[in-house]
């Protein structure tokens, strides 16, 4: 069912994606438009060359070093169609300098330039003088894989630049989109779009119209319901724990110790409470190409409410390496092995991330489990039958995963060996390594090949 899932998350993120498009083409731009508030909206987040930029609320400021020589980059997600989006907008201001455009039509192709006759008024990318780096003139290109603003600017000018966007001059764009085939997975959808797109780079998909954004106050609703819900749960914990530490004589305390029975609702309660948030951020986001604002307090709100309930000792006691130490760990760190074995027989040779990254991959490791395993599996496993609360973690596990339909595939059965194993060792540490360890190998001899990434939610859509 996973795979279904996913393939079904990724159909619908290709036919909305094809509905924005579409709508972009008919209010007369395109899906290559850009606002420039924040120095991350640029490739790199930086200026290449002599300059330095900053944001303020007039948008991007660029200011000259030295030679005062540099270029910005457009961040392109697709090759765009410069034949068809003849027309490039620029809000920008520049008080003097010299303003050309650079364009690398395929990552293989050498680079062209044109210079720009102004910032003021739209700009006919096919009427400009295009020559190649040793000043040659060349066609006007008809595609772009690289998109950059190259500037020489005097000592004491700026550059300002606000937005930016591609358009087509003349004639209309076709109304309706490529219908997405059904019974191929989420990455053989990924692998029909992008042929697709390598033949036009302007398709679209699906037939949907196209989709409209909730009123501003609407998408807090979901977020508003979760804070209230996650303060009343939290309520009714701390009175707990304050009734359990109070002093009182072994008889009082045992009269007021809640049967088990009332407990197991609680926990279970307690465990989708800290579930909702994390899911409803990545299996929930919609795919878009920016993280929703609402869903970040919905992730936030999950964990720390997590972290809440250990504080007040509400979720069973968890250890680092267990009474067992490293003797036991054998069973989780048993992913290893497997993950180098899938390798050898369907990966590729190893491209290995660097070692900061790989030591960081631990930690967040560590994270992800503390989360799924000390917190929701501990309080699971305490109200049902053990092998119901392994059987939904795992579950769980592999739904923050989507919509990556080989990856969650994975991660749902590591994770129901993981928490088998944690729930009678109650140890933290091994399974967190092994996690780590196994995900870095995946990465380095698989990613790009039979795993398209180990990406989850709109970047496994990049």
């Amino acid at each position: 069912m996973l795979p279904l899932l996913a393939a079904w998350v990724v159909r619908g993120a290709l036919e909305d994606g094809g509905a924005a498009d579409r709508a972009a083409y008919a209010a007369g731009t395109s899906p290559w438009s850009w606002r420039f508030a924040d120095t991350e909206d640029i490739v790199a987040g930086k200026v290449f060359g002599d300059a330095a930029i900053k944001a303020d609320a007039s948008g991007l400021i660029v200011t000259p070093k030295r030679t005062g020589r540099g270029e910005l980059g457009f961040p392109l997600s697709r090759q765009a169609d410069l034949r068809r989006l003849n027309l490039l907008r620029l809000d920008a201001i520049s008080q003097t300098g010299d303003i050309s455009l650079v364009v690398r039509p395929t990552l293989a192709d050498p680079l062209v330039r044109a210079d720009l006759p102004g910032l003021a008024r739209p700009i006919r990318l096919d009427q400009m003088a295009w020559h190649d780096a040793t000043g040659k003139p060349v066609a006007p290109p008809e595609r772009a894989a690289m998109l950059r603003l190259a500037f020489t600017l005097p000592p004491d000018a700026t550059l300002t630049l606000r937005g930016a966007s591609l358009a087509r001059a003349e004639g209309p764009f076709p109304e309706s989109g490529m219908a997405v085939p059904t019974g191929l997975t989420a990455e053989g959808l990924l692998r029909w779009r992008d042929r697709q797109r390598a033949f036009d780079p302007l398709v679209t998909f699906g037939d949907s119209p196209a989709h409209t954004d909730a009123p501003g106050g609407a998408r807090w609703i979901a977020p508003g319901a979760y804070a209230l819900l996650l303060i009343m749960a939290g309520t009714i914990g701390w009175r707990r724990r304050e009734r359990r530490d109070a002093p009182s004589d072994a008889a009082g305390a045992l009269s007021r110790r809640p049967p088990s029975r009332f407990r197991a609702p609680s926990d279970v309660a307690n465990g989708l409470l800290c579930l909702v948030g994390p899911l409803w951020f990545i299996a929930g986001l919609g795919l878009g190409p920016h993280v929703d604002a609402s869903a970040v307090p919905m992730f936030a709100g999950g964990v720390v409410y997590g972290a809440f309930l250990t504080w007040i000792r509400a979720i069973p006691r968890w250890h680092w390496l267990g009474r067992g130490g490293w003797r036991l760990a054998g069973w989780p760190l048993l992913a290893i092995p497997v993950a180098i074995g899938i390798a050898a027989v369907a990966g590729h040779a190893p491209i290995w991330p660097p070692a900061s990254r790989a030591l960081l991959y631990i930690g967040w490791a560590f994270f992800q489990q503390w989360l799924m395993l000390a917190v929701v599996a501990g309080l699971l496993a305490r109200a049902l039958p053990r092998p119901v609360a392994v059987l939904l973690v795992a579950l769980a596990f592999a739904l923050l995963h989507t919509p990556n339909g080989l990856l969650m595939q994975l991660c749902f059965v590591a994770e129901l060996g993981w928490a088998w194993w944690y729930l009678h060792q109650r140890a933290l540490l091994p399974v967190a390594v092994a996690h780590a360890a196994a995900a870095v190998v995946l990465q380095a001899c698989m990613a790009g090949g039979v795993l398209r990434s180990l990406e989850v939610s709109a970047r496994f859509l990049s």
